[in-house]
Order: structure tokens, then sequence, then C-alpha cells
């Protein structure tokens, strides 16, 4: 049953994060698919995304369809309303410091693990990240006052 809610909640994060792909691209040019400009894969992904979160999302029987409770829609805007805040403060304090403090965010209040476990799991993700995308593939990510 609690892996159900986690799935629901998890699939409503994805369809959040696939319509604010699809606002974020929504100035890209899309092109053809034999000649796709800038906005097409990250439109295409976006969609698909938010088709598959429905897999997730809808109850596929009875028991579950009276198992989301407002407490799980309160979870969820919970990080809804932390994406926001990331987003806001992204460029200002950089990805850094706002991946890691979303990441523990999620880690401690949507997880519910222990605050020593959520900072860990947090630094080891969010260096991973960093160095996956800043390294490894030489993005141009947000540095932030601090310059990191």
């Amino acid at each position: 049953m609690e892996k159900q809610r986690t799935d629901r909640i998890s699939g409503l994060i994805v369809f959040f994060l696939g319509i604010a792909i699809l606002w974020q691209g929504r100035h890209l040019s899309i092109g053809t698919p034999r000649a796709p400009g800038s906005g097409f894969f990250p439109m295409l992904l976006a969609v698909l995304l938010m088709i598959l979160s429905l897999f997730l999302v809808i109850p596929k029987n009875a028991e579950e369809r009276s198992s989301f409770s407002a407490r799980h829609l309160g979870r969820v805007s919970m990080v809804f309303v932390a994406l926001l805040v990331y987003f806001a403060f992204l460029e200002y304090l950089g990805f850094v410091i706002m991946s890691f403090l979303l990441m523990a965010f999620c880690f401690i209040r949507v997880a519910r693990q222990k605050w020593y476990f959520a900072l860990f799991w947090a630094f080891v993700s969010i260096g991973l990240a960093y160095l996956l995308f800043d390294v490894l593939l030489k993005s141009n990510l947000p540095r932030g006052v601090f310059g990191f």
C-alpha cells in the first residue's frame, strides 16, 4: 500500500516536471522530425514523461482509488513548492547549493530519512551530478554568488 502511494507521488512529481520542461522550452523552435529544432527533443521527452507518469498516478483498482488522501496531496504540494523555490533561487545561489538543499529536503521531508543519511546522499548525488554535467560534459551550470 505504501509503495502505491510513493508511486503516485513520484508520478505527480514527474508529471509536473514534464509541464515545467514544456514551459521552459516554449520559445524554442520545434522543427520537424526530419529537421528537428532546438526544442524538439525537450518537448518530446516532456510529453513522454507526462504520459508515462500517468501510469503511476491513475489508480488501477478500487482499493488504490480510495488510498489517496489529503495528506499525500500535501506532500506533493510541498515538493512542488520546493521545486518552485529551487527554480527561483537557482541563478542566485547556483546549481550546487540549491540542488544540495533540494535533495536534502526531499530525503528528509518526503523520503523521511534521518538527517545525517539525507545530507550524505544529497552530497553524493550533487557531487556526481556536478562531476557529470560540469566536469565531463562541460555544461554551463548556474554558478551563483559564491562562484560554484
